[in-house]
């Protein structure tokens, strides 16, 4: 049991780093994309601040509160020299980063184009909801390095679905609760974008989801191979 609540410890504080590496490069790279492009910021100092809240609260918080999978007594002893951040976290990090930072841009390239002179405040709400939206399905993703989150069943971490409810909730207030709009220089959404966005962002779950069933894909084919040789 203390070696499974290890291991189990180990993994958790790996995909809370994932997730606070990705987000936190994603965001640095917003900004200097737009810089460098020489665009209009996409977000104002408050809603960055907001985003740093939602980097270092609840959700990424409650990625250390991760069951233990029990799978993980069937590994073999990790080697201690071996870095926490290895190869494949650099991936993942970097191939979640990407998703945001392109997805991102092109939703506040898109609101741009719309016509309108300069940067208006419904420019910065979507671009500013489609980041929080793509950093929970981020979170979503980072419950585990390997297996897909409806493996693992979506309900198993009381404390991660309350601190996604929470943040949602709070980015509803954000641009819902005239207040406030005030502070963070929101607008109100209408149901169509928020469909868009939510179909939008979930491609960062997607994309990591097919990686990890082609890593597995990939595993179980390469021990069968192990197998055969083995038997021969």
């Amino acid at each position: 049991a203390a070696i499974e609540e290890g291991k189990g410890i180990f993994y958790n504080i790996r995909n809370f780093v994932r997730f606070q590496l990705s987000t936190s490069i994603a965001a640095l790279a917003l900004i200097a994309l737009a810089t460098l492009m020489d665009i209009a910021n996409p977000l104002n100092a408050m809603q960055i601040l907001w985003i740093n809240i939602i980097m270092d609260g609840p959700p990424a918080q409650s990625l250390g509160v991760e069951p233990v999978d029990h799978d993980v007594l069937k590994q073999k002893p990790r080697n201690v020299k071996q870095p926490m951040i290895t190869k494949s976290v650099i991936v993942n990090v970097l191939l979640s980063a990407s998703i945001i930072v392109l997805g991102t841009l092109w939703v506040f390239q898109r609101e741009m184009a719309d016509g309108t002179l300069g940067k208006t405040k419904r420019d910065t709400t979507m671009t500013f909801t489609c980041f929080v939206f793509f950093d929970m399905f981020n979170a979503l993703s980072c419950r585990s390095q390997t297996k897909s989150v409806f493996t693992i069943g979506l309900t198993t971490n009381r404390m991660f679905l309350l601190a996604v409810a929470f943040s949602i909730i709070g980015q509803m207030l954000v641009i819902y609760f005239p207040p406030l709009q005030m502070v963070f220089q929101t607008e109100p959404l209408d149901a169509y974008d928020i469909v868009f966005l939510v179909t939008l962002t979930s491609s960062v779950l997607i994309v990591s989801e097919i990686k990890k069933w082609f890593e597995r894909s990939l595993e179980r084919k390469m021990y069968s191979t192990r197998s055969e040789l083995d038997f021969v």
